[in-house]
């Protein structure tokens, strides 16, 4: 599919690139903060806000250092849904990447309207094909995996039927070095697959993701937090609202530069052109019945009825009327 939807909101080529608030867990097990999270993203016309959603003894073992830090991040089905509703109050997508089956199903009942699948699950094919199972949207990010490892995941989930998937180019890295980005994996991605096509933005600069969109990337993803100054795995490189505000306005602003790719001339353009181009004028005063010269005729601004290009066909033939020095030529000007 080259195109899907979430709620009403259609994603491909053509459409204003899907941008999503990677909030992740930089709510630090808040809720309070998690709905900040929610407000300030749409007040920087973000398209959706994005948390993770897992069961912590399905993520770790209990003897897991990570364990406990884990599960001081999980939310309670109430809290979703309090969530939820703060994003519809904000008009804001609610979405959330599941790590495990019991929290898909989790998101499916709240009636969460796409999942993103993190990078770490590509390859945990049978957790695909689970999420496959629901029929809804599916964002498949592609970190830390070769085309085969690619294909196979796509494979899993088509294999479950027809699924509406886009996918995202990502180098797992936090934060990404620029220079391992390349962005132009984008192009390889959509010329492989008849998908939306984007981008998983860990890097520290706006740069990467808008030369994704200029591209193609129809879905730019950008971590976020309220303050890059809070405690927490992902505060330090996301994108504060002021970024994240700049970045967004300057994804809009490369769409409406990227334009039409047609040659014209623009309505900007013309009154420049009025002045800039030049046109044939009489070098000396010219007598009926005059033969055109290079010598008799100069090309110089502005504008007129005869364009320079047309300079080498009049050459050579009779002036039908006088035309004092300086004056433009005109086609009525010239016998045939």
């Amino acid at each position: 599919m080259d195109a899907i939807k979430i709620n009403n909101r259609e994603i491909g080529a053509g459409q204003p690139c899907f941008i999503i608030a990677e909030a992740g867990l930089n709510h630090n097990g808040d809720p309070e903060m998690a709905k900040q999270l929610i407000k300030k993203a749409a007040e920087c016309g973000a398209d959706a806000i994005k948390f993770q959603t897992y069961t912590t003894k399905e993520l770790f073992s209990p003897d897991h250092p990570d364990y406990k830090k884990f599960e001081k991040h999980v939310f309670s089905e109430a809290v979703y849904k309090e969530l939820i509703g703060e994003s519809k109050k904000s008009s804001i997508i609610f979405l959330s990447t599941p790590f495990d089956e019991a929290s898909a199903d989790l998101l499916f009942s709240l009636g969460i309207a796409a999942y993103k699948v993190g990078s770490g699950e590509l390859t945990h094919l049978q957790f695909l094909k689970h999420l496959a199972s629901k029929e809804l949207p599916m964002i498949l990010s592609t970190g830390m995996s070769n085309m085969n490892q690619v294909d196979n995941a796509v494979q899993a989930i088509q294999s479950v039927g027809q699924v509406s998937l886009a996918m995202l180019h990502c180098v797992s890295a936090y934060p990404c070095p620029v220079k391992e980005v390349n962005v132009r994996r984008i192009t390889m991605l959509k010329e492989r697959f008849a998908a939306p096509i984007g981008f998983s933005d860990h890097t520290e600069t706006d740069v990467s993701a808008l030369a994704a969109v200029a591209l193609g990337a129809c879905i730019v993803e950008k971590h976020f937090t309220l303050s890059h100054h809070l405690p927490g795995w992902d505060h330090h490189f996301s994108y504060d609202p002021d970024q994240l505000s700049r970045l967004v306005k300057a994804i809009r602003e490369v769409e409406i530069s990227l334009g039409e790719p047609e040659k014209r001339i623009t309505e900007s353009e013309t009154k420049i052109e009025e002045i800039a181009r030049r046109a044939i004028y009489a070098r000396i005063p010219l007598k009926a019945g005059y033969i055109l010269t290079a010598k008799n005729l100069i090309v110089r601004r502005p504008a007129g009825p005869m364009s320079a290009d047309q300079f080498e066909e009049v050459l050579g033939k009779v002036v039908l009327r006088d035309i004092p020095v300086g004056e433009a030529l005109r086609p009525e000007d010239i016998k045939e």
